[in-house]
């Protein structure tokens, strides 16, 4: 049976709900495309502190960030999005028709999960949305997952090397769970267990006679090959630091700038609550299905996962604030891996795939429930997700007016300012250098990832901050202060929205914003 329909149509789907939940620009597309652009232009934006930090995603920038290069942002996040939704969509199919036979079963599980995601989710993680390695990664983990059903290691070691290349915590974990999976297998299958045991866990995922073969070995090698590409580019950003910058960055990390992601206490009750709900629905399902080796390995593999998870939930849980908790320093570190996002997947993925294989074509279920009617549930489901989810994947956090302010403004800076400014923006910020295409001095949103890169962002932040409240006086600031900040930072304009009044030129102006600039012959031009 051909795979062509049902992957366009999954594809489709993925398509409608991903600029439907995330209108370009989605919520990370500024941060990776900006970073790609400079990548390959580098002195587009130059001097801009972010761009010019480490880049540990560099086989995104290498290949999807390529047409940052050709096309315009627009563009480039359009594109980018049908080649990994698409990635996305054909290992979906494929995972699909392994398990149940039925490839078009997997339009059921696309739905499914695309509702299941807008419901909610655990620690942050999505898939369907905009452009960014990890969509690329979880793509490539999908065929991983069909090859090793398939047993076909040869191909499942270069789809796994690929996931590591584009998103390497993505991909690494996927590598632990899998280890994790083969090991329980043969766990399940030691000398003395009773055949009856033995079958109703079905076999392991790697027999251990395989590990010697010709295949593994080859999939091991272009594995390692591939997964290398990636990782090298994600340890850069660990060199060349100090202990204490390292400690003072992962603290910044985990507690500060990604605490909804790798902070258990900070994730709200309801999540807890849903996931445990979640689970045992998967359970369930799990009983209305006949084992099979492809379920039961795919069942072992989200466990796996959810340990993985619950161990970084008994790592994060503690006092408030982390410096009183036991060991914190080692907590931390082992949190700033992101110990929850494989199962946060994962686990809505597993119960779409169940539901999908309970409604395949193959089951009684679809005999039963008319086509019509089956047809009418999904559409329903469908139109569910995207209206609980429509444009929540590019949140600003401005209103209509703000936002055509914002865009507005931005629009006159990239037609009016030379390209080797540098701005102050707002602490809001949404896609300046995406709009703007001007560097900035500091972007809350834009955090580098090296030590040194976190430490100096933090820096700057805390002395915008800082200057702000010692500088103001009852008529905002003076020219002689903004001259004095540019000495210092070698800010030349100012993009402000309640920050200020300045007793500088205001060379453009909305409802909601103004663009100071400061004297050019009085603007130190250092980058500080």
């Amino acid at each position: 049976m051909t795979l062509v329909e049902p992957v366009l149509f999954v594809w489709v789907l993925f398509v409608a709900y991903s600029f439907c939940h995330a209108p370009i620009p989605g919520v990370n597309e500024p941060h990776y495309l900006c970073k790609a652009k400079h990548y390959w232009e580098p002195e587009w934006c130059r001097g801009d502190f972010f761009l010019e930090s480490s880049n540990p995603h560099l086989v995104f920038y290498q290949t999807i960030g390529w047409l940052t290069h050709v096309f315009q942002f627009h563009d480039s996040a359009s594109l980018g999005r049908y080649v990994a939704l698409l990635l996305l969509a054909a290992g979906l199919t494929r995972l699909c028709r392994a398990l149940s036979g039925d490839g078009w079963s997997s339009v059921t599980a696309a739905v499914t999960f695309l509702l299941l995601q807008s419901i909610g989710n655990f620690s942050g993680e999505w898939i369907v949305g905009g452009v960014e390695g990890k969509v690329v990664a979880y793509g490539c983990v999908l065929h991983c997952l069909t090859e090793c059903l398939q047993r076909r290691w040869a191909f499942a070691g270069p789809w796994l090397g690929a996931a590591i290349a584009f998103h390497p915590l993505v991909g690494l974990w996927t590598l632990m769970a899998l280890g994790m999976t083969a090991v329980a297998g043969w766990l399940l299958r030691r000398p003395g267990r009773s055949s009856e045991a033995v079958n109703e866990q079905s076999i392991s995922l790697i027999r251990l006679s395989e590990l010697k073969s010709e295949s593994f070995l080859i999939g091991a090698v272009l594995m390692s090959c591939l997964a290398a590409w990636g990782i090298l580019p994600a340890l850069d950003t660990m060199r060349g630091a100090t202990e204490r910058e390292t400690f003072a960055a992962t603290y910044l990390q985990v507690f500060f700038r990604l605490k909804h992601h790798v902070d258990p206490m900070e994730f709200p009750p309801s999540h807890y609550v849903m996931y445990g709900g979640l689970s045992f629905i998967a359970w369930l399902l799990s009983r209305l299905r006949p084992r099979t080796p492809g379920r039961a390995t795919l069942n072992r593999l989200v466990f796996c996962a959810g340990i993985i998870a619950a161990c970084g939930v008994a790592i994060g849980f503690g006092k408030r604030p982390p410096t009183e908790m036991p060991y914190y320093e080692i907590r931390m570190k082992l949190l700033k891996f992101y110990p929850f996002r494989l199962f946060d997947a994962l686990l809505p993925l597993l119960v779409a795939l169940q539901v999908a294989s309970l409604l395949s074509r193959q089951r009684l279920t679809s005999v039963l429930v008319p086509r019509k009617l089956r047809a009418v549930g999904l559409a329903a489901t469908y139109v569910t997700a995207l209206l609980l989810n429509a444009g929540w994947g590019s949140v600003h956090r401005l209103n209509p007016q703000q936002e055509a302010d914002w865009r507005s403004a931005c629009d006159w800076i990239r037609q009016n300012t030379p390209r080797d400014v540098l701005f102050l923006t707002p602490d809001e910020s949404w896609a300046f250098k995406w709009f703007a295409q001007r560097p900035e001095y500091v972007a809350r949103k834009d955090c580098p990832q090296d030590a040194a890169g976190i430490i100096e962002w933090n820096r700057r932040l805390n002395f915008i901050q800082k200057w702000g409240q010692e500088n103001l006086t009852p008529n905002g600031y003076t020219a002689r202060q903004a001259q004095t900040l540019s000495d210092e930072t070698g800010i030349t304009h100012i993009l402000s929205r309640r920050f200020g009044p300045f007793d500088l030129p205001v060379v453009y102006q909305n409802e909601t914003y103004r663009v100071y600039g400061i004297p050019i012959e009085t603007a130190s031009r250092s980058r500080h």
